[in-house]
């Protein structure tokens, strides 16, 4: 398939020799083809028709040398020499580089001040990189606490409670054997493994958990499919209930993983779902700017380019759903129409 983007890459050089994205997505294609060389030299071309220094091509020249200490070093100083105070893409890309040069406390300071702003790129560091794991684990003596009471009991998921204030909801099952039947994988959790409402209802009643700030409740789920238009998901705590009804439940399906916030908070909760097949993952307490935080597909966010959740409509169909940014993406021509044209 990726020979099919190369020719459809091609076609569109072809008709417009200067479009840079179009250099862009060949140096990625091979990348992820195991191709360098070719990568290299669609990257050089890329770079030659660039009138700035982005982000973008920061993170393919990271790509393109993550085996070299030296190349790596240089990406860095160049960063540096292009800052931009609080670009979240600028922090991830050097958080990546620090973990690559195993200069773990540097990166564990990078992923930090991320996290401040966008929690959702923590899998990005945390599932691809078990070494810088494990250091975290130890830098933050999660081993001296215990959590068994909230059903916490294996090393991750003492980590995200205790550093980042997040509940997998899976921990339950350590809590009521009854609920192992509604687990299940998938690859673009956090854990590997999820709670799903495979019949349509389930009611879970989560722990007294702390909430100090007294922040919103947040629950990141994957509504997958509505069973019926009598269809509600209920967030409640002793005092109030939050209800999402069809109406609003209907642009939520589909949309794959997502944080959704709700307006209650406190210490305690219950989760209840009705004729709806759908994922939770886990629940915690913020303030995020947007009611719905989208997750991007996991499983291509190691070589795609930063903005993962939003992509262009012209992106070539191999790449369709795989989450290239609008940004990298709106100099490139519509494919249908070059298509045409030939």
């Amino acid at each position: 398939e990726y020979d099919k983007v190369l020719s459809d890459l091609d076609k569109i050089i072809q008709l417009d020799p200067l479009n840079s994205s179009a250099y862009y997505l060949k140096s990625l294609t091979y990348y992820k083809k195991n191709d360098n060389n070719n990568a290299k030299v669609s990257f050089k071309k890329y770079t030659e028709l660039l009138n700035s220094c982005n982000f973008q091509l920061f993170y393919l020249e990271y790509l393109l040398n993550k085996n070299s200490s030296k190349d790596l070093n240089n990406v860095l100083t160049k960063i540096n020499q292009f800052y931009i105070y609080g670009n979240e893409s600028q922090r991830i890309i050097k958080c990546k580089i620090y973990i690559e040069l195993k200069e773990y406390s540097k990166a564990k300071l990078a992923l930090d001040y991320i996290l401040l702003c966008e929690f959702k790129y923590i899998s990005y560091f945390i599932q691809e990189h078990p070494d810088f794991w494990s250091y975290l684990y130890k830098v933050n003596e999660i081993d001296t606490n215990d959590f068994t009471k909230f059903g916490i009991v294996d090393e991750f998921s003492k980590y995200m409670y205790k550093e980042h204030g997040v509940y997998f909801v899976l921990n339950l099952t350590n809590l009521n054997s009854e609920l192992c039947q509604f687990q299940e994988s998938d690859i673009n959790s956090l854990s590997g493994l999820v709670i799903s409402s495979k019949n349509g209802n389930l009611r879970l009643v989560l722990p007294i958990l702390n909430n100090y700030d007294y922040n919103y409740l947040i629950c990141k789920m994957n509504v997958k499919k509505i069973l019926s238009k009598n269809c509600f998901i209920k967030f409640s705590n002793y005092q109030e209930g939050y209800i999402l009804k069809h109406k609003d439940i209907s642009k939520l399906e589909g949309l794959g993983w997502i944080e959704y916030q709700t307006s209650i908070y406190g210490l305690q909760f219950s989760i209840e779902i009705n004729s709806i097949e759908m994922q939770i993952e886990y629940i915690r307490f913020g303030n995020n700017v947007n009611t719905i935080t989208y997750f991007p597909d996991m499983s291509f966010m190691s070589y795609l380019s930063l903005d993962f959740h939003k992509f262009y409509s012209s992106v070539p169909e191999t790449f369709k759903d795989k989450f290239f940014s609008r940004k990298e993406m709106e100099n490139l021509l519509d494919l249908k129409d070059i298509l045409n044209s030939l």
